[in-house]
């Protein structure tokens, strides 16, 4: 069964990850995720991500992180994959974060072009250190590209747990958004950023990416 959904209208590509629970990005879920970015690339069109009410996503697969091994290996694989294709996608890239947005899922925000975060009691925060992981390398240098540098130590060395408007602070959202007008306004948000030149915003975007996706090539390998 599918964990999302994704349809294309107008130049616009909306994918919803909804897994009915905390949308935990197991490979499964990573695979059927790039698949659909790569649906929406071929068709040029702009993308917008949303979770399901309440939770974005819970990050990776707790299950398989704790298990180790070769599954838990091709999950990450698949993480580092979807941050590539994140910085790579052609065309604009819009989150409504519709909740908690914990560890690969915050990371995921820090690489979107533009988020819009509900309001409300949720979670936002890099929790590697607080279950017992070094953080990796490339993860790292994402968070030290995209967060405000009076933010870093408190999100990746104390692994802080943030409500919305201390996510909007630190850079993990641009704004927030009552629930019931969430995907409203980041529609709205998405077919504003589509409307731009698309050369000119996909040059200029690889020009502001360029030194953390050499960084994170190297890494990955």
């Amino acid at each position: 069964m599918s964990s999302l959904t994704l349809v294309i209208a107008d130049g616009i590509a909306e994918i919803q990850l909804d897994d009915g629970k905390v949308n935990a990005l197991s490979e499964s879920m990573l695979e059927q995720l790039l698949s659909a970015m790569a649906e929406a690339a071929q068709a040029d069109a702009a993308l917008l991500i949303s979770g399901r009410p309440g939770c974005f996503s819970g990050g990776y697969d707790r299950k398989l992180i704790d298990a180790g091994g070769p599954a838990c290996d091709a999950m990450r694989a698949a993480g580092d994959r979807l941050t590539l294709a994140l910085l790579d996608y052609p065309a604009p890239v819009v989150i409504a974060s519709s909740g908690h947005a914990m560890a690969k899922a915050a990371f995921v925000l820090l690489l979107a072009d533009y988020r819009v975060g509900a309001e409300g009691a949720f979670r936002i925060g890099l929790n590697e250190v607080a279950i017992g992981m070094t953080m990796p390398r490339g993860a790292m240098a994402q968070a030290r590209a995209r967060l405000a540098p009076q933010w870093l130590n408190r999100c990746a060395l104390q692994a802080e747990y943030l409500d919305p408007e201390q996510a909007l602070a630190a850079g993990f959202l641009d704004e927030l958004q009552p629930a019931d007008r969430l995907l409203e306004r980041a529609r709205d948000k998405t077919r504003q950023l589509a409307a731009l030149d698309r050369r000119a915003f996909r040059e200029t975007r690889a020009l502001l990416h360029a030194s953390l996706r050499n960084e994170l090539a190297q890494l990955f390998g």
